[in-house]
């Protein structure tokens, strides 16, 4: 709070001294500035007043109907002259500004007190010239300007806030040592410039609890002083005072305590961060190590995983070659495939054909052991039959022998009768009928003779036939069992063919498919072959980066060792925080806010007092008057009379006259330095 005050009057001490007028704005709007120039003695009594105004009108001869209480009044800066009614004056513009003075003997505000002490005795100031010791100027300003106001139901005295800005000037030849209680002591050439801002009566609005706010009453100056001397001393005073809440950091009482508020619940939310942060930097600092445990695993590790990358390139290596003789392979497949297709396609139709032709096998074996059955009867018909020729041929054979035998005789008989026709007549006819019947009779036992032979061969081929007939008769009875077999087999064979058959159907499709997935068994065996060869390259990149891992790992352990030195050093940290943070709340945070709730309602009546000092500072807008519908300023300008040997109080009056020549703009110069 003192800081604060301290700042706002440091502010108005700025202002003061470097604004001279009012700032017009072009609204149209009349405005009076007024300046009240005061001469004080030594001591600080008020000897003279002159009063200064300056009316402006942003509107060129405008009639502007005025009010003062001056007396003397006199155009300064013009030939316009007042029409004066009492307090009303009325003035006829020639341009948008009138300059005007006037006396008055009216109470100033604001009274100044100095008293001096030389070797700590009060000394009255005409008895100081030229005098040298200890030193001690003290000036008071003190308030006239009090009113009474209801605060929450108490009465109170309250006062016009004014901001008086003094200067006390210090030759370097005459005082040294300086000292101030209050106040800014500042270097300027040979002097030495003392500047204090005081707003008088402000300490009586100041609850007496508020043992941290201490205004100084008054400047207290101590110095050594050579055959002292000293020019007046220059205050400005005026109730304009800064906008509060357009001062960025002094912001207002009530958000003060908002803040106060906000500023423990943060410091709270800060305490309990400490700590969570505290707890988890502890965990930290033990994961840490868990961590550097496992860096070391991982080193460990790596190791082993360079080996194991070692092995996986030489078998990516040897899975790369078989992969591409597999992929090669595989295409040899589908192309075998496609072939089987084709041939389990052919072996489909096959088997359709083979089923028709099982179910023809069948019927022929139906056909077969019915004709067997009828082939034995047949057989053994014959071998009777055969039998029964067997036996007629022994009588043919019998009879062609009996027949031979006659041819023979016969032929002999020719022949005897030959040779007797011959013997009797060789020329005989009958020899030639003889001669043909004797070659008739031998080519008739000639064929008797072989007709035998045949007959017996005849024979023969009866027996062998007889006897093959019996063996037919035999084999027959077999081949009847086994056509009967081959009958019921054949029904099997009928039932195994469509089977066939439709397993050859299946066949087919399964054959399709295979060619189809073989395609695609192609194609994914290509992609392995290609992955294991992008594998492979990645292996050998790996491969390539092994020295960097070793490498890296030596460097992650080094840097997580000193990770974990740091994590014990923040950890340390953490707790001393989370300690000092839980005694700053404690002690310092949480009593601020306890003292400031404590004094809520204390500082909700300087809020109320505030609002009535910016009111009273509003409302004082002129010294000795103002027209209704004209906005006024007045600062009061109050010099007291120097001190001088009496020797250079000529020189005195030379500066007062360069004084009164621009006393503002020296005042300007001064602090524009």
């Amino acid at each position: 709070m003192n800081k604060r005050i301290k700042k706002i009057c440091s502010l108005a001490t700025v202002l003061l001294m470097t604004t001279s007028s009012l700032s017009f704005a072009a609204d149209g709007t009349i405005k009076k500035d007024e300046t009240v120039y005061v001469n004080l003695s030594s001591a600080g009594e008020v000897e003279k007043i002159i009063v200064s105004d300056q009316i402006h009108s942003d509107v060129e001869g405008q009639k502007v109907v005025d009010s003062s209480s001056l007396t003397d009044i006199k155009n300064v800066k013009g030939e316009e002259k007042p029409s004066i009614d009492g307090e009303n004056i009325v003035w006829e513009l020639e341009g948008n500004d009138l300059f005007y003075q006037g006396n008055t003997d009216k109470e100033i505000p604001v009274e100044i007190k100095v008293n001096y002490y030389l070797d700590g005795s009060k000394i009255e100031p005409s008895e100081l010239p030229g005098k040298s010791g200890k030193v001690k100027i003290e000036l008071e300003t003190i308030n006239k300007e009090k009113h009474q106001t209801v605060i929450n139901g108490e009465t109170k005295d309250i006062y016009t806030p004014f901001m008086v800005a003094s200067v006390v000037i210090l030759p370097d030849d005459i005082f040294s040592n300086v000292e101030v209680n209050s106040g800014k002591i500042i270097t300027e050439g040979n002097n030495q410039i003392v500047t204090y801002v005081s707003v008088p009566g402000l300490n009586e609005l100041i609850p007496e609890d508020a043992t941290d706010i201490n205004i100084p009453e008054k400047l207290v100056i101590e110095a050594d002083a050579e055959e002292f001397e000293l020019g007046p001393i220059m205050s400005v005073a005026t109730c304009e005072l800064p906008k509060i809440d357009e001062e960025g950091d002094l912001g207002s009482i009530s958000e003060m305590i908002d803040s106060a508020d906000e500023l423990e619940s943060a410091s709270s939310k800060l305490r309990d961060g400490t700590k969570t942060l505290s707890d988890g930097q502890t965990e930290l600092a033990d994961n840490l190590v868990k961590f550097r445990a496992g860096v070391v695993e991982l080193g460990q590790g790596s190791t082993a995983l360079i080996d194991g990358v070692s092995k996986l390139d030489l078998g990516i290596g040897s899975a790369y070659e078989g992969a591409t003789k597999v992929a090669e392979g595989i295409r040899l497949f589908v192309d075998s495939a496609g072939e089987f297709g084709t041939g389990a396609k052919a072996f489909g139709a096959g088997a359709t054909s083979f089923a028709e032709k099982a179910g023809e096998f069948a019927n022929g074996a139906t056909m077969l052991s019915n004709g067997l059955g009828k082939l034995t009867s047949s057989t053994k018909e014959l071998e009777t039959g055969a039998k029964t020729l067997t036996g007629g041929t022994d009588k043919l054979i019998a009879g062609e022998k009996q027949i031979t035998t006659g041819v023979t005789a016969s032929l002999k008989g020719v022949q005897s009768l030959i040779k007797a026709v011959k013997q009797q007549d060789p020329k005989s006819p009958m020899l030639a009928t003889l001669k043909q019947i004797e070659a008739g009779l031998k080519a008739v036992e000639d064929g008797s003779n072989n007709m035998t032979n045949e007959l017996n061969n005849f024979k023969k081929g009866q027996q062998k036939l007889t006897a093959g007939l019996g063996e037919l008769g035999k084999g027959t009875d077999t081949i009847k069992e086994t056509a009967g077999l081959l009958q019921a087999g054949s029904k099997g064979l009928v039932e195994g063919a469509d089977k066939l058959s439709q397993s050859a159907v299946q066949l087919d499709t399964g054959a399709k498919k295979i060619v189809g997935g073989s395609k695609e068994l192609v194609t994914g065996s290509q992609g392995v072959s290609d992955g294991l060869g992008k594998l492979s390259e990645g292996s050998k990149a790996i491969m390539a980066g092994k020295d960097k891992l070793v490498t890296g790992n030596k460097e992650l352990l080094s840097a997580t060792n000193q990770l974990v030195d740091g994590g014990n050093r923040l950890k340390d940290g953490a707790k001393e925080l989370n300690v000092n943070m839980n005694r700053f709340h404690q002690e310092g945070i949480k009593e601020l806010s306890s003292v400031l709730t404590e004094k809520t309602e204390s500082l909700d009546d300087l809020l109320l007092v505030k609002d009535e000092l910016v009111k009273l500072a509003d409302e004082y807008n002129s010294f000795t008057g103002i027209g209704k519908d004209m906005e006024g300023s007045v600062k009061f300008i109050m010099k007291t009379e120097e001190i001088k040997k009496v020797k250079e109080a000529v020189v005195s009056t030379e500066t007062e006259d360069k004084e009164k020549k621009g006393f503002i703009n020296w005042i300007k110069g001064l602090f524009g330095k």
